[in-house]
């Protein structure tokens, strides 16, 4: 709904699309890409969709209105546990991660309609190799040297130092590629802004319920926390079910005998499948 609203209906629109602005003039594709969220074909024409596609569906601006609205809720708080933190180190704050997605909730919804996706999140942390300049992974190494201490007394220390391949491929013994883990507080933000983005979907269900003359809203389908084994409900099913025709009956022996029979030079090829009469049943006296 959200998609069809923002991307096929409120771009037919003749003046500016009242969307968030982000600052950057409609000048070239690119700024006009970052400043909608989505591509327009038509760049250097006119805004929008063409005149003939006339004006947007009366739903769209309802839709649009609503989502607007979500602005109201920008300095929401929420208490308690959020379930946000899970499979993240302690010392997260989750409520301060919320109440900035919450700031940005209006516009959060308009941009991932525009994409026509959901927010991006993590799971949980993940490694990733440590690169150097040249884009390849560190490899280092502990080495032990004798060093001297506060009294002056020399003892082993563990060195790490930078170690390179000794063949193709192969490492000295003892060699590791270093690691990075993805910052937790980085997770925990993607997290809060999916979370504020499906209570948004939630709150527009509700909202919108009985107001469209064209669509039916339904509750978000999407996981409420994926990152804790939430998984997506099951799609309402099609009113009208497609009708197939069904396939045209064609006997197998007249279609063998058709294929194996060789066509006269200069005939006209028929395309057309034979069908065997139909049986007639004799009355006996």
């Amino acid at each position: 709904m959200l998609s069809w609203a923002f991307r096929h209906e409120l771009t037919k629109r003749r003046d500016d699309d009242r969307g968030p602005r982000l600052g950057f003039s409609p000048v070239s594709p690119m700024f006009r890409h970052a400043d909608l969220g989505v591509r327009v074909e038509n760049f250097s024409r006119e805004p929008g969709m063409p005149a003939a596609m006339g004006e947007p569906h009366p739903d769209a601006l309802i839709v649009e209105a609503a989502v607007l609205e979500l602005a109201r809720f920008a300095e929401h708080r929420f208490e308690g546990d959020l379930g946000l933190l899970t499979n993240l180190p302690p010392g997260q704050n989750e409520h301060a991660a919320i109440g900035r997605a919450m700031s940005q909730l209006a516009a959060t919804v308009q941009i991932q309609a525009r994409l026509s996706a959901r927010p991006t999140f993590v799971n949980s942390p993940l490694p990733a190799a440590v690169v150097g300049k040249t884009g390849k992974p560190i490899i280092c190494m502990l080495r032990t040297e004798m060093r001297a201490d506060a009294a002056g007394i020399l003892r082993p220390h563990l060195v790490e130092e930078r170690c390179g391949a000794v063949g193709a491929n192969r490492y000295p013994n003892g060699a590791y590629c270093c690691i990075d883990w993805d910052n937790p507080q980085t997770i925990l933000l993607e997290r809060a802004t999916y979370a504020a983005w499906w209570a948004a979907l939630d709150l527009l269900a509700h909202e919108l319920k009985g107001k469209l003359e064209t669509i039916a809203v339904l509750p978000p389908a999407a996981a409420q926390r994926p990152w804790a084994g939430n998984v997506d409900g099951s799609k309402p099913r099609r009113i009208l079910e497609r009708l197939a025709s069904p396939p045209p009956v064609v006997h197998e022996g007249s279609a063998q005998r058709a294929r194996r029979a060789p066509a006269k030079r200069g005939a006209p090829v028929s395309t057309r499948r034979s069908v065997p009469p139909p049986a007639v049943e004799l009355e006996t006296a």
